[in-house]
């Protein structure tokens, strides 16, 4: 039997097939080429987009590509995005279930010292929760109240603060209530009420409420001329804390004054605020709290130097802290104040992506807006956005700094939104998430 022509006719047949599977495989990698390469084309025409929106600004969106940035190593004013930073800084050096405390002692003459370590959410509900509990514990009359805020020792408001009547600029201190604003209602007749129904009429409400216009106001005491004995804000204090007592059944017979704890006292009673750091760091995130934000910068610095605390002791924290062990570049952050009220604060976008990973642990704490889970800020001529996308594979951080006369972000947001990750989806390479062989 012959097979030498079977033989041949197989072999030319091998031949056929091995050029056309030759032939495919040159398709496919010049397809994969030409793909490849309008995909790259397609990222510099999505950035370029995006960047005929900003005039004097960046971003930054960290999705893998590294393609999805404009400007992100020049830094802009951040705002209160820059309360990322406090925010992660306070979880980290204080923790998640850090307790602010205020304490209570008693002397041999009756008289309540209240000494302040800076909580910055002693609410009317919280200072009348206080009271019944000094009640619980067999207090019914005290003679005089002494408030002691030496904890802290600020030479003046926060860098930024312009000491306006918005509550934004209430001044920080050791021992403040209600976030130093006071609520007040003035209605068309000029009859002056509080203007919430957990806080009780206070002297200072009718004296700053004829100053005020008809209507429901929160204003920073300090921006009105008082008597000096005592500064407006622990005047305040004083008056919440006599008011709420005798609520609770507390006799006050005398007035109040500032006064520092005698060393031989022991608290009576040390109270630790029901709520933990984490939701007071989720408070002024989503209320965008310059005052919480403050008190935590302040308290950063009073953990790592003690008392008392000082601008210079926080400012000299977070120097470390952003250095040391965020390990950005003096040059990409600086920070003179934690709520972002500061012109003088200065991030790069890739600087807060930094952040706004290190923070991925906590973003939750964040409110979602405009879909994403986001923070904001916003001053004359400052927009702009920190947060993360929410994908499959895990979170994006992105950061958008716009010091511009127009507020371009929400477009720009949306745009970025549209074309991260999920737009695109890269060929296997053989290289790890790095780029690194595996």
């Amino acid at each position: 039997m012959r097979t030498d022509g079977i033989a041949a006719k197989g072999g030319r047949e091998r031949s056929t097939t091995d050029k056309r599977t030759c032939r495919t495989i040159t398709f496919l990698l010049l397809l994969t080429v030409v793909w490849l390469e309008l995909f790259h084309l397609r990222l510099a025409w999505s950035a370029e987009k995006v960047a005929e929106l900003i005039t004097h600004g960046g971003y930054l969106v960290d999705d893998g590509t590294g393609s999805r940035q404009y400007r992100a190593r020049d830094p802009f004013i951040p705002a209160s995005t820059i309360k990322v930073l406090t925010s992660l800084a306070a979880l980290e050096t204080l923790g998640l279930d850090y307790r602010f405390e205020t304490h209570f002692f008693l002397d041999n003459d009756n008289n309540l010292y209240i000494k302040g370590y800076g909580d910055p959410f002693l609410t009317s509900e919280t200072v009348l929760d206080i009271a019944r509990q000094l009640y619980g514990l067999g207090i019914h009359q005290v003679n005089t109240i002494f408030l002691d805020e030496t904890v802290f020792d600020l030479d003046g408001p926060p860098a930024g603060s312009e000491n306006t009547v918005n509550s934004y600029d209430a001044p920080n201190g050791a021992l403040a209530v209600n976030f130093n604003a006071l609520p007040i209602q003035v209605d068309a007749k000029g009859k002056i009420s509080s203007g919430e129904s957990q806080t009780p009429r206070l002297p200072l409400m009718q004296e700053i409420g004829p100053r005020l216009n008809a209507g429901s106001h929160r204003v920073n005491l300090t921006a009105f001329p008082c008597i000096p004995t005592i500064s407006p804000t622990l005047r305040y204090t004083g008056e919440l804390f006599s008011a709420q007592l005798q609520q609770a059944g507390i006799i006050v017979k005398n007035c109040f004054q500032a006064k520092p704890v005698p060393p031989q006292l022991t608290p009576r009673l040390i109270y630790k605020n029901n709520l933990a750091l984490a939701e007071i760091v989720r408070a002024c995130l989503k209320g965008s709290n310059n005052f919480i934000a403050n008190q935590l910068y302040l308290t950063c610095g009073l953990k790592a130097a003690g008392p008392p605390a000082t601008w210079k002791k926080s400012q000299d924290f977070f120097t470390d802290y952003i250095d040391n062990v965020l390990s950005i570049a003096g040059t990409d952050l600086q920070m003179v104040e934690g709520s972002g009220l500061s012109r003088q604060n200065r991030i790069t976008a890739a600087a807060l992506v930094q952040v706004l990973h290190r923070f991925s642990p906590f973003a939750s704490l964040l409110s979602v807006k405009e879909g994403v889970l986001l923070k904001t800020g916003t001053m004359h001529d400052i927009f702009c956005y920190a947060g993360y996308f929410e994908e499959e594979s895990g979170l994006v951080p992105f950061a958008i700094l716009l010091n511009q006369e127009k507020n371009n972000r929400k477009d720009i947001l949306r745009r970025l939104q549209r074309k991260v990750v999920k737009t695109v989806s890269l060929p296997p390479t053989g290289l790890s998430a790095n780029g690194s062989a595996p």
